[in-house]
């Protein structure tokens, strides 16, 4: 796997890390709709500029007379002359009159389209969700909403952990529309969708779009720009989990790989199946949790003894991962030191590992 201090060379060097961040600081680019609105009228109010400035070099008007002159010429109502025009005064006029009607047909034009097409319904969609997203942070990216997206999303809604869903297709945003998600209306794959979708305050991407393909495109997208970023990624094929470590994902998970050795785990310990089934569909009152060590809470630089948290609480150590480590220690010895940084999980009822969380950390 890649290390992360090499990421920013993996992606095009330190000048296209310099350039990611001058990226990052203008935020997310707009729509090329909107875009086209904007030079619309940037060109128009350029005109409006140009006469009113025009009018008063050349022909010595007033600022009122001269904003007077600009709209009767570019309008072209045929309201009369305010000032006594020289032949530059009258110039000006006519490529006033030409650039003018010009520039406002096409403004008018692009603003018709822009509400016809659906795009202000779009634009206004989308200011309301970006004021929503921009109060996030910490969340997860949830790239397309297909059938892993969807569980994936209602679980998270469930553990009330924030995020954000990420998808282009009409009837699916209707879907996310009605149950009240959070959600960026566009292709997963473009930068300034994955910007727009506060990646740079998320804590992890999950690539689960239609295709692949798709799902590198989407792990390149997001490790370019935020190396830091957990990316997990879906993989349709297992011939293609590769391409997704090697595009930078940090997990690749196959839905059919573990749905066969699931079926194979009801086959042959159907005992461990169901209990696995009841922590994870929540049918009995017993659940797996991770509680993080932080610095300053009760369980900093005491070890698994002096805790005693099956004595205390009822529940059970299962594992210790150790800060700055990938390997969980599945064998946590009494006398194991919980320094911050580190993490539990520990297995109870939902009551008393609430009760332990309370007591111990600041969660």
């Amino acid at each position: 796997m890649r290390r992360r201090d090499e990421a920013p060379d993996a992606v095009g060097g330190p000048a296209a890390a310099r350039r990611r961040r001058d990226d990052r600081n203008r935020g997310p680019a707009p729509p090329p709709e909107q875009r086209r609105l904007r030079i619309a009228i940037a060109a128009f109010l350029s005109v409006v500029l140009a006469g009113f400035v025009g009018y008063q070099v050349i022909e010595g008007a007033g600022p009122l007379d001269a904003l007077y002159m600009t709209v009767i010429t570019i309008t072209t109502v045929g309201y009369r002359e305010v000032i006594e025009l020289t032949t530059a005064g009258k110039l000006l006029t006519i490529v006033l009159i030409v650039a003018g009607v010009g520039s406002a047909s096409y403004t008018a034009l692009t603003a018709a389209e822009f509400v016809v097409e659906g795009h202000l319904r779009h634009f206004i969609e989308r200011r309301r969700m970006h004021r929503e997203i921009e109060d996030l942070d910490r969340h997860v990216i949830v790239c397309g909403f297909g059938r892993v997206g969807r569980h994936l999303a209602l679980q998270l809604a469930r553990e009330g952990d924030p995020f954000v869903v990420v998808d282009d297709d009409d009837e699916k945003i209707e879907d996310i529309v009605e149950l009240n998600y959070p959600y960026i209306r566009g292709d997963a794959t473009e930068e300034h969708v994955l910007e727009e979708a506060g990646l740079y305050r998320a804590r992890a991407v999950v690539a689960s779009v239609n295709s692949d393909a798709d799902n590198v495109l989407v792990t390149l997208t997001a490790k370019g720009l935020s190396p830091e970023t957990v990316v997990i990624a879906r993989a349709k094929s297992e011939e293609n989990e590769g391409k997704l470590r090697r595009a930078g994902a940090d997990r690749v998970i196959a839905p059919s790989t573990i749905g066969g050795r699931r079926i194979a785990q009801i086959l042959t310990r159907p005992a461990v199946a169901d209990f696995l089934d009841g922590i994870g569909g929540g049918g009995v009152d017993y659940t797996l949790e991770e509680v993080p060590v932080r610095e300053g809470d009760g369980l900093a630089g005491r070890s698994l003894k002096d805790a005693a948290i099956r004595e205390r609480f009822g529940c059970s150590v299962l594992a210790l991962r150790h800060a700055g480590e990938e390997r969980l220690d599945t064998h946590p010895v009494a006398t194991s030191l919980l320094e911050p940084g580190d993490v539990l999980v520990v297995m109870g009822s939902e009551d008393d590992v609430t009760a332990m969380r309370r007591s111990f950390t600041r969660r």
